[in-house]
């Protein structure tokens, strides 16, 4: 890092080149000033993890808040499921939906997304993760009441939403952190994070000469006092996670 610059191999098999000024035109996002450490900070991050941001694994997020900027750094769910399943004891996983039939009073741990009648209610999703390594699997059920904003694809399936598939996946995830917690400590599923947060910019064709502006008002929820999102959600294709 002496000359500013940081070069690593990611997971990915490319090679990769970082600096201050590469992240802030083309990786940050959101409407804060972020601070120089926090930038050198997801350098760092990305180089311990193998993270490749200018192919979309990750990017930085800044928001303003009273108290300051507040940074945040989202990583690709292809790269969490793809580092999990590298895993030399990865040995499989099952996931699915729990479901609750409002004649029957039953509560079922459904395989795959499918919720069917009309007296059955979508409740919550469950994951397991398998090691050869363990005898038993990483279990995991979350309650959809706990991450659902009821907006994006959080929404009812006939309002366009995909709420099954999005719980579903938070349970994969808390899953793999649970099997494999020295490989992920830290890292948390975008699912998990509020409702609208602006995506990753793409890799620009050729050098740009500043930052895209912002939107007047930002369309993702901050906590005007301390700057944290407010929401349990961030829907915009359910597939990012956060350090």
């Amino acid at each position: 890092m002496a000359d500013g610059i940081v070069r690593y191999k990611a997971t990915d098999g490319q090679e990769v080149k970082l600096s201050p000024a590469i992240v802030e035109r083309y990786i940050l996002t959101g409407n804060g000033q972020a601070d120089p450490r926090d930038v050198w900070s997801f350098m760092a991050k990305c180089q311990a993890r193998g993270l490749n941001p200018l192919a979309g694994d990750a990017y930085m997020t800044v928001y303003q808040s009273k108290n300051g900027p507040v940074s945040s750094v989202i990583v690709s769910k292809d790269y969490y499921f793809r580092t999990a399943c590298s895993q030399p004891d990865y040995d499989g996983m099952e996931s699915g939906v729990v479901v609750h039939d409002r004649k029957t009073g039953a509560l079922t741990y459904r395989d795959g997304t499918i919720v069917g009648t009309e007296s059955e209610v979508l409740v919550g999703g469950w994951a397991k993760v398998y090691s050869k390594a363990r005898s038993h699997p990483s279990f995991c059920a979350v309650s959809l009441g706990e991450y659902s904003t009821g907006r994006s694809l959080w929404k009812t399936p006939d309002q366009g939403g995909k709420p099954a598939t999005m719980i579903c996946k938070v349970a994969k995830v808390q899953a793999i952190r649970e099997m494999w917690p020295g490989v992920f400590g830290g890292v948390y599923d975008r699912d998990e994070m509020p409702d609208d947060l602006p995506s990753a910019p793409p890799t620009p064709a050729a050098p740009v000469a500043e930052r895209p502006e912002e939107p007047e008002e930002a369309s993702y929820d901050v906590d005007p006092e301390t700057g944290e999102v407010t929401s349990a959600d961030v829907a915009l294709y359910g597939e990012d996670v956060e350090f």
